[in-house]
């Protein structure tokens, strides 16, 4: 099951920097860019990044334990293995989860922004998930963390911006 959010977003490929703003998400942040995002925190261990997400969608809570696959400024990918979902919160199952971002220079003053959330479900699960209206609910989801994840790039970048013309 995989679903992609695209937005454009109103700056030059230059300005965008996907893995510095993934690995430096606060919680807070990371709360803001969606109803269902409950946590989130970065961690490092044995030299590779990752990042701990708790989400809620549609009735289900997810716990995902992510860690970095490649993390450049325009492509950021990142996997958790054994991710916890909790089925109307109570029924547990491992899934895989990947995400990937990435940013591609549009015109010389907009990038487009992509966001993809694909989950690798055992057979009893996809069928529970079909029943649950859990491809629904994450697909909604990722619209809208995509949308409010555009515009935190966005606010940061120009936060920099502004920052370095100071300097």
């Amino acid at each position: 099951m995989k679903h992609t959010g695209h937005t454009t977003l109103t700056a030059p490929i230059e300005r965008i920097d996907l893995a510095n703003w993934l690995f430096a998400l606060s919680d807070t942040d990371y709360q803001a860019c969606s109803r269902g995002h409950r946590a989130a925190g970065v961690f490092v261990q044995d030299g590779v990044r990752g990042m701990v997400n708790v989400e809620a969608m549609g009735g289900h809570l997810i716990v995902l334990h992510y860690r970095e696959v490649t993390a450049t400024p325009h492509h950021v990918e990142m996997l958790s293995e054994r991710s916890r979902v909790y089925l109307f919160h109570l029924v547990p199952a491992t899934i895989q989860v990947r995400w990937t971002m990435s940013a591609t220079a549009r015109t010389a003053d907009t990038t487009d922004f992509r966001c993809a959330v694909e989950l690798t479900l055992p057979p009893l699960l996809r069928v529970l998930g079909g029943l649950s209206a859990l491809s629904f609910a994450i697909r909604a989801h990722t619209r809208e963390e995509t949308q409010l994840f555009a515009d935190d790039i966005l606010r940061k970048a120009r936060i920099d911006q502004n920052s370095r013309a100071g300097e």
